[in-house]
């Protein structure tokens, strides 16, 4: 259970892109997933609540609920077969980019030597280039959702969802895209979903 904890600790750390929605996961080989028929939630953490609106831990939930019935699994109120707890972190982020722009020599027009035996004669050179950079921030909202699959019996996580990327600012855009994230992150479920 320490591994674990201690393995999404590091995920979170490593996964902060911004913009597409990082994944990680993984899951205990040992285990059957076949032989589970029902699965519940654990009790809201009250910790979301401060990250998130309701509008969108409803969201959640359901996209959560959806993406279990679709690969067989029967949503009972408690003791299902699966426990599935989940916990949102936000965090306030800072992104740089750097814009180099070079400028080349600038050509002139004096006086040199000439070609083709004249002694004297105007003509174009190259002076000294140049460049410079700018450093451009943008602030945004970094959104990690962890998904953990416990084994009622034992209390054993045998299995780890966890999906990193910019929180989505327009509210419509959002209410599109979060059902798709949350279908990423169980994309390698070990049971896959069945179509519609």
């Amino acid at each position: 259970m320490k591994k674990f904890v201690l393995y999404t600790l590091l995920m979170v750390l490593i996964l902060t892109s911004c913009g597409s929605l990082e994944v990680t996961n993984n899951y205990d080989k040992s285990v059957d997933f076949k032989k589970f028929t029902t699965f519940s939630l654990f009790p809201w953490d009250t910790h979301n609540s401060k990250s998130i609106n309701d509008y969108d831990k409803y969201t959640i939930i359901n996209s959560i609920k959806n993406e279990m019935e679709r690969r067989g699994y029967t949503y009972v109120e408690k003791d299902g077969d699966l426990i599935v707890s989940l916990f949102v972190i936000l965090q306030n982020k800072t992104s740089y980019q750097a814009y180099t722009n070079h400028y080349g020599g600038y050509a002139g027009y004096g006086g040199g030597w000439g070609y083709y035996g004249s002694p004297w004669a105007y003509g174009y050179g190259w002076g000294p280039g140049y460049s410079s950079t700018t450093v451009q921030s943008t602030n945004y909202t970094q959104g990690t959702l962890i998904i953990d699959i416990f084994q009622l019996d034992d209390k054993k996580l045998i299995w780890q969802g966890i999906g990193s990327g910019e929180v989505i600012e327009n509210l419509e855009e959002r209410d599109r895209k979060l059902p798709k994230r949350i279908s990423h992150v169980f994309r390698k479920f070990p049971i896959p979903k069945s179509k519609k």
